[in-house]
């Protein structure tokens, strides 16, 4: 322990006294300050603060002893030491009941008077060791306090129960009007979704980004800054949480000491959470839903491939997922986003059969594989999913979109199978069907919508057919829908082509046509030349041509439109084609054409639904 330097007030009945006292008192390191009476030592010690006040009893008129009673009155702080002639037995006796650490018999010597100073030293000593443990034991109880407290949450494997645990763990060391934890969105994320709070929710924010990152000293488990403080967990180069703890005033060693103890308990608490995380979804199903994990869903995808190649089968990948989930993520907290997986998986299983393989991939985005289904059943499978996903309240407004990738039409392995779904999937997010919002549309209402009505179209003097502007909005910018203007002839031979074309190829599927005789009877002929087509084409309304062949395709359907617009709707394994349009003259027809899938299969299941027609086997 080191020797500590004593400032020592020196209040001597002579000057020769004084002097000999300073002198040996600083030879041994000490400071002393000299006051010849009473008044002169009362102001002194208003004025600095010392450790020992060394006071002669031989004052006159009974000075020192007052001077004692007033140190000891006021002044506990401060040792008192005596000094006093043999002759002052009686005074020196007083002032030892006043509570005088020790007296020194004049004259002085050096030694007589350094040992008594020391006596007063080492008190000193004494009393700065006793604090010193005293502090270390608190320091030592609150620690175990703290390790106790932070022994609840490092037990969990869940994140949120951890994020909870540590605002506990918090609250206990400092006080603050609110708190929250924070937890990447993914690993490596630059964003920071709120998890757990504590006290008012809009003093913290919903999230951190990459700015406040930017504030982050990967140095420090504690940063203080004004009225408020951060916890950083962080663990090598991972920062597994954040914590915020708001409304904070200044706080001691000991408060800082023990949040450092909760960030590196934290710290372990999260990064364990995270590999048990990360050891549940390397397992078969995913631990947050019903879903298989992306490791098992390669395996199977990738036994499946195998099979259909070897078999000559098909089989079709589907991935779903929620559109503008991704700027929606800054408004939910991570239990919001668990609670709308479950509900995304859970209807994905009950929308497909028990042979297929949903298996969650990220966050925001499912797969699903059909087994020998081809894209009509692929088509029938996502209009399942919609339709059940529509009425789920958990999904919070975000609308389901599915993209289809088919083998081996799309592809022959995994990857390519992928691309061609999101490729389908961003088609989709953009297409005709989608912007104009058609899904649950009745069919001669989206027929009107894409087409327009008679007062939406001008037929100029050259034969040309303008468009209002408000039906622009029907055409796509890769050219698969537009408005084109066209003879029968050539509407009738285009029905042919496409009918011919899915016969040769062997494509299974459905073909309808209506409201022109030429287009019926090129249907007609193109089915009469196999004996059992896998497409299936029929004819509505009451237009029949002189051709034989239409009478096996027609269906007798009562509805005047079927006779006034002309229809060609086509979906097979490949792909669909749609074409509808109204006479503007004998000779010309104003048609919309488009081989957007989504808007054919749209239009074709409004169609069935409209005239009751039962969808072709899958």
């Amino acid at each position: 322990m080191q020797r500590p330097s004593l400032s020592v007030l020196v209040c001597a009945a002579s000057d020769a006294e004084a002097e000999f006292a300073t002198r040996v008192l600083t030879d041994h390191g000490d400071h002393a300050e000299i006051a010849m009476s009473v008044t002169a030592a009362l102001t002194r010690l208003a004025a600095e603060t010392f450790h020992v006040a060394l006071v002669s009893l031989s004052l006159p008129r009974g000075a020192g002893l007052a001077l004692v009673h007033h140190l000891r009155a006021l002044h506990g702080d401060v040792d008192v030491l005596v000094m006093a002639e043999p002759s002052e037995l009686e005074e020196s006796g007083h002032a030892m009941a006043l509570g005088v650490l020790a007296t020194v018999v004049l004259p002085l010597t050096g030694d007589g008077l350094m040992v008594t100073v020391d006596r007063a030293r080492e008190r000193r000593m004494l009393i700065r060791e006793r604090e010193r443990l005293a502090r270390e034991r608190e320091g030592s109880e609150r620690r175990n306090a703290t390790y106790a407290r932070c022994a609840a949450f490092v037990a969990e494997t869940d994140a949120s129960a951890v994020a909870q645990g540590v605002l506990d763990a918090c609250a206990a060391e400092v006080e603050a009007t609110a708190s929250a934890v924070y937890l990447p969105d993914l690993p490596a994320a630059v964003r920071y979704l709120r998890v757990a709070t504590s006290g008012d929710p809009a003093a913290t924010p919903a999230m951190l980004d990459a700015e406040d990152l930017a504030h982050i000293d990967p140095t420090l488990s504690v940063q203080e800054r004004a009225g408020s403080i951060r916890l950083n967990a962080m663990g090598g180069a991972d920062l597994f949480a954040i914590v915020e703890l708001a409304g904070v005033g200044a706080v001691d060693d000991a408060a800082k000491g023990a949040l450092e103890v909760v960030a590196g308990l934290a710290t372990a608490a999260f990064s364990a959470a995270r590999k048990v995380e990360a050891i549940a979804r390397a397992g078969i199903k995913d631990p947050d839903t019903s879903a298989y994990t992306f490791a098992y869903f390669g395996d199977a995808a990738g036994r499946e491939i195998d099979r259909a190649a070897r078999h000559g089968r098909r089989f079709s990948l589907l991935t779903v997922s929620l559109d503008g989930l991704e700027d929606g993520r800054r408004l939910l907290g991570i239990e919001d986003m668990r609670t709308l997986r479950r509900s995304l998986a859970d209807a994905l299983l009950d929308a497909v059969r028990d042979s297929d393989v949903v298996a969650r991939v990220e966050d925001d985005e499912l797969y699903v594989l059909l087994p020998e289904t081809g894209l009509l059943g692929a088509l029938a499978c996502r209009r399942r999913i919609c339709n059940r996903l529509a009425g789920l309240a958990d999904l919070g407004g975000f609308q389901p979109i599915v993209g289809i990738g088919v083998f081996p039409n799309d592809g022959r392995d995994l990857g390519r199978l992928l691309r061609a779904a999101r490729r389908r999937t961003e088609g989709s997010r953009v297409g005709v069907f989608r912007r104009l919002e058609l899904t649950h549309v009745p069919f001669w209402q989206a027929v009107t919508r894409l087409l327009g009505s008679e007062d939406d179209m001008a037929l100029g003097r050259d034969g040309s057919i303008a468009i209002h502007r408000d039906h622009q909005e029907a055409h796509d910018d890769l050219g698969l829908a537009r408005h084109v203007a066209m003879s029968p002839v050539l509407a009738a031979r285009i029905g042919g082509v496409v009918a011919t074309d899915s016969i040769r190829r062997e494509l299974a599927g459905s073909l309808y046509v209506a409201g022109d005789e030429g287009l019926i009877a090129a249907v007609a002929r193109a089915m009469d030349e196999v004996d059992r087509p896998r497409l299936r084409a029929w004819s509505l309304g009451s237009r029949v041509s002189s051709v034989d062949a239409v009478s096996r395709i027609h269906l007798s359907v009562d509805d005047r439109r079927l006779d006034e617009n002309v229809l060609l709707l086509s979906l097979t394994e490949l792909g669909g084609y749609a074409l509808i349009g109204r006479r503007v003259s004998e000779d010309l027809l104003l048609t919309y054409h488009s081989a957007d899938l989504d808007l054919v299969d749209g239009l074709t299941a409004a169609l069935q639904r409209t005239y009751h027609l039962q969808p072709e086997e899958r």
